[in-house]
């Protein structure tokens, strides 16, 4: 009976990464977009634009991000950071640090947020609130912009007619633990959210990537500001759902312009991370992570057991087909991921260990949902 169950988990799963491994747009990784050497001088006006940075206990990131936006010489702008009850000296660092440069940075003490808002939501919504650009510009503080991204982001909105324009970062993958998982979380991010489908107008999907978001103060009004959202725990998604089903426009790219310093050295960094969101994306449904759990075990973790039961000759030869094929075809389509990230094509036969441990972040991040132990920048919210 085992074996029988196995067999059918097996030819599930190497039906399932064969349809998949014909549907490129979910894993092609098409969408990249990094800051073009040409002329932007077809914009006649430049919109004023507002920089808004949440900020909280990011003293050790703001000497190498903050320097990164205050140079980057856009016509019109203001940078505008929200301490965000820190218990380290965050505002005081990036005073010091715009003063070093010459160059203006208003700091706010942020407040502790009303009822119903998140701690990020509700500092962002500070920064909206003392802002007086025609664009919006939310980054996350330990974000570094390469040089011209200002222009060059607006530019891209301005010319592609698009309400909001989203950066992936490029996350670290300098320890061991975070070159093996960092590229499957980029991975899984893209195969739920398709970017090529996330810019058609016609598409109703949508999503954002919220360490570089950029969105026309108009269009954050039409959907009620962030107050329309202000309770939502991946605030990027819920942005990015608001604006188009406002029929607004969006963008949402790949990029090596925009770099998160945010170092991934142990497993328990990319760990916290994801359990911080992945229940909230099956919108703390019971019975969707028993679906999740479900199938990502059939994807995933059949296919190692049917070979490894073949390999050890306690199975019958029928294992080996199905699995080799779900493993093949679920390795093709994790290449271009590692290409971005210029690794070893041989890592795309981790991707069935990577999907086991994202599996069990997710149920750890059920367990912390029902124990309370919710958090954003390490602060219980």
């Amino acid at each position: 009976m085992i074996s029988f169950v196995l067999m059918i988990a097996c030819i599930i799963s190497a039906v399932v990464w064969v349809a998949l491994l014909l549907t490129p747009a979910r894993w092609r990784m098409s969408e990249q977009w990094g800051i073009p050497e040409e002329s932007t001088a077809q914009i006649s006006r430049w919109p004023r634009l507002s920089v808004i940075v949440p900020a909280r206990n990011e003293a050790g990131s703001l000497p190498a991000t903050l320097p990164s936006w205050l140079n980057q010489g856009y016509p019109e702008s203001e940078i505008i950071l929200v301490d965000d009850e820190s218990s380290d000296n965050t505002a005081g660092c990036a005073m010091n640090i715009a003063k070093e440069h010459n160059r203006a940075i208003l700091v706010l003490k942020g407040s502790p947020p009303p009822p119903g808002w998140s701690g990020k939501l509700w500092a962002l919504e500070q920064g909206v609130r003392a802002s007086s650009g025609e664009w919006l510009l939310f980054t996350d503080a330990d974000i570094l912009h390469k040089h011209g991204l200002w222009q060059k982001i607006v530019a891209k909105a301005l010319t592609e007619h698009r309400e909001m324009v989203s950066m992936m970062a490029l996350l670290d993958t300098g320890g061991a633990w975070s070159r093996l998982l960092i590229p499957t979380f980029v991975y899984f991010f893209h195969f739920l959210y398709p970017f090529k489908r996330v810019n058609d107008r016609h598409s109703k999907l949508s999503a954002a990537a919220g360490g570089c978001i950029l969105i026309s103060r108009c269009a954050l009004d039409t959907i009620g500001g962030i107050a329309s959202y202000c309770d939502a725990w991946i605030d990027d998604i819920a942005l990015a759902r608001r604006v188009k089903d406002s029929r607004m426009a969006l963008s949402l790219s790949l990029t090596k312009s925009v770099v998160s310093i945010r170092s991934y050295q142990q497993l328990s960094d990319i760990w916290n991370m994801v359990a911080r969101t992945a229940f909230a994306q099956l919108k703390y449904s019971w019975l969707m992570l028993a679906g999740t759990t479900l199938g990502l075990s059939i994807l995933f973790v059949a296919p190692i057991i049917g070979i490894y039961v073949f390999i050890t000759a306690n199975g019958t030869c029928t294992l080996m087909p199905p699995s080799l094929i779900a493993l093949l075809a679920m390795a093709v389509t994790y290449l271009p991921t590692l290409h971005f990230y210029r690794l070893g094509v041989w890592r795309a036969f981790t991707l069935p260990f990577c999907g086991a441990l994202y599996l069990a972040m997710t149920v750890s991040s059920a367990i912390n949902h029902a124990t309370g132990k919710s958090s954003w920048r390490g602060v219980r919210t």
